[in-house]
């Protein structure tokens, strides 16, 4: 008598565990064989006569069919403007009666859109995801460029300095907090993708398609965000700058000893030439004085010569000994008269013998 419910006991913990066991397996498989084997699976169909379950297969949960809050009747519709599952009555009594309403069947619904988002699954978020898994191994791969590089110098600089390998430890983790912050950005991103098409196949199989088809919007919204979601391509964290600080106190003290041997050449040059400046300084201001007073010398006879010049320069009048001034120039010489004795003249050169008596002035070099 106890032996029947035990053993029936035992069968239904078996296909307890064998159900999880597959759903654990789907959840781990890759999203392109996800894809392959949801290809594979007939349509949803959808039968007044259920076959008589196998007791040895897992069945579904009994799902509670839901029905219409307006007319308590099964939905059998589903209304594309409103993206809201509907009954026969709401497309004749309301409010899905107009034409502002696209109303197409449940099934026909369910099949649109679980293409529709298989497809951008398909030629989007695939892409994305392996660019996601590229980036990771490319940053990975830079990681340990990074941890190889700091080796190398860990190992030139461990026996002299051991402030020198605390500061390169620091840099070394700045950058590695860089790198393991963009992984985790890209993981996260890798984890919502595989999210979504787990939600997906999950809301797939639910033989009800309201689930589905409620979700559908936010899931095709998602995958539209993820594709359009940038990332960073260029790694900026380089490890060729990580601090050489031996190297460089090596090249300073290389640097420091030939800039010794500059300051002392220097020295002695300076030292010479300030010798050189006391000897000389007498001479050189000697010379100076002289070639100054050669150069007046010069100046005074040049502004001599030029006076000469000018006094040559300024012509009188022959009879009344005037210059030639704007004032005189159009005036009445009373000297020159025809009864007046010209004996008295001031210039050199002699006018004509016919301009004698015309009261006009006549102006020529004066006599020296």
């Amino acid at each position: 008598m106890d032996s029947a419910p035990k053993k029936k006991k035992s069968v239904s913990s078996k296909q307890d565990k064998s159900q999880a066991g597959s759903v654990k397996s789907k959840k781990q498989q890759p999203l392109g064989e996800i894809l392959e084997q949801q290809n594979s699976q007939h349509d949803i169909q959808i039968d007044d006569h259920p076959q008589q379950a196998d007791p040895f297969i897992s069945q579904p949960p009994q799902q509670q069919i839901k029905v219409c809050i307006h007319h308590n009747l099964p939905f059998q519709f589903f209304c594309e403007a409103c993206e809201d599952p509907i009954c026969q009555q709401c497309t004749i009594l309301g409010p899905h009666n107009t034409q502002l309403h696209r109303i197409n069947r449940l099934s026909d619904s369910f099949k649109l859109r679980c293409a529709k988002i298989e497809e951008s699954i398909k030629a989007n978020l695939l892409g994305k995801r392996e660019q996601l898994l590229a980036q990771i191994h490319r940053i990975e791969y830079r990681i340990e460029e990074i941890k190889y590089v700091k080796t190398i110098i860990e190992r030139d600089a461990r026996a002299e300095f051991g402030g020198v390998l605390e500061r390169l430890k620091q840099s070394e983790g700045q950058k590695l907090a860089i790198l393991s912050h963009e992984i985790s950005e890209l993981q996260r991103d890798l984890d919502k993708i595989n999210e979504v098409g787990s939600q997906f196949y999950d809301l797939k199989e639910i033989p009800d398609p309201c689930p589905f088809l409620l979700k559908s919007r936010n899931i095709y919204d998602q995958i539209e965000y993820m594709v359009a979601k940038p990332f960073k391509v260029q790694i900026e964290v380089y490890p060729y700058d990580l601090p050489r600080e031996l190297t460089e106190l090596r090249l300073q003290l290389q640097r420091a000893s030939a800039q010794q041997q500059l300051i002392e050449f220097k020295n002695e040059i300076i030292w010479k030439l300030l010798s050189e400046k006391q000897i000389d300084e007498e001479a050189i201001k000697q010379e100076l004085e002289r070639q100054a007073s050669e150069e007046i010398n010069e100046w005074s006879k040049l502004v001599d010569k030029f006076s000469m010049e000018l006094r040559k320069q300024q012509l009188v009048c022959y009879y009344c000994g005037c210059k030639m001034e704007k004032q005189y120039v159009n005036s009445i010489c009373v000297q020159n008269r025809q009864e007046q004795d010209y004996d008295k003249v001031f210039c050199n050169e002699q006018p004509p013998q016919n301009h004698h008596g015309t009261s006009r002035h006549y102006f020529a070099d004066p006599i020296l």
